[in-house]
């Protein structure tokens, strides 16, 4: 936990809770309905000390894996539409912010998982009678999901698109490509050097040639 976490973490009993919720909260890594129904229980049975439970939980979700995420956030979801009262208020001005950072963090299927959930917030609370979160608290999530989604949609139309068969077919023909420019310059290398050997040869008979013809013009003295 980092040090801003411990410096505001709840004192005397509520410490003690804190840490048996994050302790708890820390073997919550797959959706364990056990786990998540006696930490509700517990959660209800602990209602004066609802801040210290939703901080417990805010922590977890901020320091946990990305894959440990969406079991924490359906503790949560457990905890407002089985205990609600105290937990309802106090998550008002915090769920927004809670299910946006997980959001920005995890896979489309958790985000699939999200969404389902987010629907049943909305008319899905005591048999469809009203909402779980006032509406203008979900009207806010519901608008910052869609922003998130359309600024990734247009991510995704900026990149080339390719299926896995086109993404193999591009692979082999650079690797194609590659052998094809290495054998090229492998027989590039090759003229260079028979042309400089024949250059050679050409300029050896060339000194040679110079040297026969000044003998043969050199007068022989001795006559």
């Amino acid at each position: 936990m980092s040090s801003g976490s411990a410096n505001s973490a709840p004192l005397g009993k509520d410490r003690v809770l804190y840490r048996e919720f994050r302790t708890e909260l820390d073997k919550l890594n797959f959706s364990s309905k056990p786990i998540i129904n006696d930490l509700s229980k517990r959660a209800e049975i602990n209602m004066k000390s609802a801040e210290t439970v939703i901080k417990a939980i805010e922590d977890h979700l901020h320091f946990t894996a990305r894959t440990n995420k969406l079991p924490a956030f359906f503790l949560l979801d457990s905890i407002a539409k089985n205990v609600g009262g105290m937990y309802i208020s106090l998550l008002h001005g915090r769920i927004g912010k809670i299910f946006i950072d997980i959001w920005r963090s995890v896979d489309d299927g958790v985000k699939r998982e999200l969404e389902r959930t987010l629907k049943t917030w909305r008319h899905g609370f005591i048999g469809g009678q009203r909402n779980l979160f006032p509406e203008f608290v979900l009207r806010k999530i519901e608008e910052d999901v869609n922003r998130l989604k359309a600024k990734a949609k247009e991510t995704t139309q900026m990149l080339p698109e390719a299926n896995g068969d086109d993404l193999l077919d591009n692979l082999t023909g650079l690797q194609s490509h590659a052998k094809k420019r290495a054998r090229q310059e492998h027989q590039q290398s090759i003229q260079r050097a028979v042309t400089a050997k024949a250059d050679s040869y050409s300029s050896a008979a060339h000194r040679d040639r110079r040297h026969s013809d000044k003998r043969q013009r050199t007068p022989d003295r001795g006559k």
